[in-house]
């Protein structure tokens, strides 16, 4: 096992649970038509199995589930734990990582390789979410503009973006990489947010008419390593663009859900990515 059982065991919840699995399919082999498939195991069955009642969900992130302008406990990480305990029948202790600071996705793959406290808490999660990316471009890009890569008087600057864009595709495998290691994704719920594009950029860049330069080399090429990274550890992508930019990536998140500074998401904002991870479910992916 990947440690010691954790709390002290409800007999009257793991009577419900274990009734509740056995109606679940487990992870073992299926027939179809001559050749076996593995079916992902459901949480519910493997707490059944454990008698696990105390989940730790460790969140890897920066400004906003670290809860800019409406504070850690209204962040959707919160929101997430809450729906797990309600869904799972657990209480989940919450480790936030995320960081206001600029910290970046290869300095972040650096914390989880060298912090062993970090390194302990993704060890012993249960569950770990993961929201990164754009401290690596904003300082490069400005809010909407005004970095070295999208000066306020000159057009976008590509190869500029590149340079940024490029290193974060090792960095993102990196990342995923030393957590997986830490954490077996057939053990752990690890989700991470393929995040989506703030307000503040979608509008300032329709009007400068850059949009679709920036949608594209700004934001959507680091989300395929996303994508990609998280393919190859089994890690799973909760589309969060979809939330904030809509079905074709080109959508302005609703003010009801922003902060006035047009780049964090305000208590209703945190809550619809709290039900967009929720929607996600509770498999672990093989």
């Amino acid at each position: 096992m990947r440690r010691n059982l954790k709390g002290i065991t409800r007999q009257y919840l793991l009577i419900g649970l274990v009734v509740f699995a056995f109606k679940l399919t487990a992870c073992s082999p299926v027939s179809t038509g001559g050749v076996e498939t593995v079916v992902p195991q459901h949480a519910l069955t493997r707490i059944a199995q454990r008698g696990d009642t105390t989940w730790d969900l460790v969140a890897l992130r920066d400004s906003t589930p670290a809860g800019y302008g409406v504070g850690a406990d209204n962040s959707y990480v919160q929101g997430y734990a809450e729906y797990i305990e309600q869904d799972l029948g657990v209480d989940v202790v919450v480790h936030n990582w995320a960081t206001n600071s600029t910290r970046t996705v290869a300095e972040w793959a650096e914390q989880v390789r060298n912090n062993d406290e970090l390194r302990d808490n993704l060890r012993n999660a249960e569950v770990i979410t993961i929201w990164l990316g754009w401290h690596d471009v904003i300082p490069n890009i400005g809010v909407p503009r005004g970095g070295p890569c999208y000066p306020r008087t000159q057009e976008v600057d590509v190869d500029c973006l590149a340079k940024v864009t490029t290193q974060m595709e090792t960095a993102f495998e990196e990342l995923l990489s030393e957590v997986a290691s830490l954490a077996s994704p057939t053990e752990t719920l690890i989700r991470i947010a393929d995040v989506g594009i703030p307000p503040v950029f979608v509008a300032g860049w329709k009007e400068d008419g850059t949009f679709d330069a920036l949608q594209r080399h700004a934001y959507e090429v680091w989300r395929e390593y996303i994508v990609q990274a998280a393919g190859r550890h089994g890690v799973y992508v909760v589309n969060t663009y979809e939330v904030l930019n809509g079905p074709n990536g080109d959508q302005e998140m609703s003010p009801d859900y922003v902060q006035s500074d047009g780049l964090h998401l305000n208590e209703q904002g945190h809550r619809l990515l709290a039900d967009r991870h929720r929607q996600v479910g509770y498999e672990y992916l093989r």
